[in-house]
């Protein structure tokens, strides 16, 4: 798999969970040297090093929280992508899109979207698809985009039906307009 770590792309969540893990790891690892040369240094904490760590673990800290966000976003399945890769034809499509609100947090596997209708599927367990629906409203009505029909689907033989739906319908195909949909929708995801 070529390293591609753009947003929307699938295997984004797994390479950005890496990607923070190492990044934390070296941030908190700068820290502990800077603390130890000052401390083997002056044979005691007040020194100018010791300052410096401390100030470094504070984006340490920032990107450990990111590292934990990417833990608990999960991305879409390799059966999934393998599912829907053969039958997209022709749709503005994104994969590995995970949501945060206020109250829940939403995993979109997959998402497309013809005209002002976007379809996506979920595997996660305890998704709330009205909860996500109202939250999408919101952003989109903030951002301009208004009168959006989305639906996301739990099940896969449905999604891939309503998916095959959208490409022979004859409703008006604007990709420009889909594609800064989505780009929002990558902007607005973790």
């Amino acid at each position: 798999m070529p390293w591609n770590n753009q947003k929307g792309t699938y295997g984004y969540i797994e390479r950005q969970r890496r990607w923070e893990i190492m990044k934390t790891v070296l941030m908190f690892g700068i820290s502990i040297a800077l603390y130890v040369a000052g401390y083997v240094a002056t044979k005691s904490n007040k020194n100018l090093l010791t300052l410096v760590a401390v100030l470094g673990c504070l984006p340490a800290s920032k990107s450990a929280v990111n590292m934990i966000m990417f833990f608990k976003a999960k991305g879409c399945s390799i059966e999934m992508k393998e599912a829907v890769g053969e039958e997209i034809k022709g749709l503005s499509e994104r994969y590995d899109l995970y949501l945060t609100s206020y109250a829940k947090n939403f995993q979109i596997s997959h998402l497309v979207m013809k005209g002002k209708n976007m379809v996506g599927i979920t595997e996660q367990d305890d998704f709330d698809e009205s909860a996500c629906n109202q939250h999408l409203k919101t952003l989109f009505a903030q951002n301009g985009f208004h009168d959006i029909t989305v639906k996301i689907f739990r099940n896969k033989e449905k999604y891939l039906e309503r998916v095959k739906s959208l490409q022979e319908s004859d409703m008006e195909d604007n990709r420009e307009y889909d594609e800064k949909v989505l780009e929002l929708m990558e902007n607005l995801s973790l």
